[in-house]
């Protein structure tokens, strides 16, 4: 009998500063490690943006994300747009695969940029899912929750950017069965899947 593992994410979460959500730094959560997305609601449920993996707390691991997203190094969307699950791009980031720019770039563009972060930023909704599993297991439920975004059609696919590295199960390694547990539903995501 393969194994199998409930992952249950506790959210929505937000980042500072957003009203009508609880903070996701002062969530029981946050010393935990494990699986974390980023969302944005829609009326029939939340679009995933973002899945990761830490080893790390949730805490310092997003905070280490905060810094990024402040500094313009990721991708900078319209905030409207973006709360409806369309993607209209105001700045590439360091990460683009197709126009990186350098941090000295994203230095020069932060002041310009930084009310478009911020809305964007209030936009996003985070869930948790504390796992006490190694780190191969976790980043292969990681990629088993994101790499099958990018095939569904619509709005979820859309989302997804591209150029995010995953490290799936490898061929010789024992499939895991996966129950995902969450307070709103998450689209895209089956309710079991393998990792």
């Amino acid at each position: 009998m393969p194994e199998e593992i409930t992952v249950s994410f506790a959210g929505p979460f937000s980042w500072p500063g957003t009203p009508d959500t609880p903070c996701v730094y002062n969530a029981d959560q946050a010393r935990k490690i494990g699986i974390y997305l980023w969302t944005v609601s829609l009326p029939d449920g939340h679009l995933i943006y973002y899945a990761g993996e830490t080893g790390r707390s949730f805490e310092i691991r997003l905070r280490q994300h905060y810094e990024e997203l402040v500094s313009a190094r990721y991708h900078v969307y319209s905030a409207t747009e973006f709360a409806r699950g369309e993607k209209i791009a105001l700045w590439p980031g360091r990460w683009d695969v197709k126009d990186r720019k350098s941090d000295d770039e994203c230095e020069a563009n932060c002041q310009r940029l930084s009310e478009s972060i911020r809305e964007m930023m209030l936009v996003l909704r985070l869930f948790l899912a504390p796992t006490s599993c190694d780190t191969r297991t976790r980043r292969r439920i990681e990629a088993a929750i994101a790499q099958p975004l990018y095939a569904v059609q619509g709005k979820v696919g859309a989302f997804q950017d591209r150029g995010v590295r995953y490290d799936p199960r490898m061929p010789g390694e024992q499939p895991i069965a996966c129950v995902v547990n969450s307070p709103m539903p998450l689209l895209g995501v089956p309710e079991r899947f393998w990792a």
